[in-house]
């Protein structure tokens, strides 16, 4: 059996072994999706046993299995891709202090937010970035 995932933001369904041959562009498209999904699928399985405890009648077992087969999924892709994002990125040592000032910055946010919401804040900030670089200057 072959995990697939129906991809809205690249408008195709991705098989897991078709992860290696995204663009890096794709790859943080799709993850940002995983990485949503991940947590809509966290949201209504809380919200579900928010109301399983209100109610006293527990949530629907096939449906909670579903879910969670989904979810375990989703991460599975999620880290593939994660692997190819990361292959993709430049390795360097810091060695001047605004490296080494990210580098502690970046600690301190996973720290903080976690390592889904700050990849996907890196992965934006990136875009925009090369996004600027993309424009060009104008002298004023």
């Amino acid at each position: 059996m072959e995990f697939t995932f129906n991809s809205k933001s690249l408008e195709r369904q991705i098989a897991l072994h078709e992860i290696h041959e995204l663009s890096v562009t794709d790859a943080r498209k799709l993850h940002a999706e995983l990485v949503i999904a991940v947590q809509a699928m966290d949201d209504k399985v809380g919200e579900a046993q928010v109301m399983a405890q209100a109610s006293g009648i527990p949530p629907d077992k096939d449906w909670m299995h579903r879910v969670k087969k989904k979810r375990r999924i989703c991460v599975a892709f999620a880290a593939q891709v994660k692997q190819v994002m990361e292959s993709s990125a430049p390795t360097t040592q810091p060695s001047s202090f605004v490296a080494v000032y990210q580098h502690r910055l970046d600690e301190l946010l996973l720290e903080e937010l976690g390592q889904t919401i700050l990849d996907e804040i890196k992965a934006e900030a990136r875009d925009l970035a090369l996004a600027d670089l993309q424009v060009p200057a104008q002298d004023a």
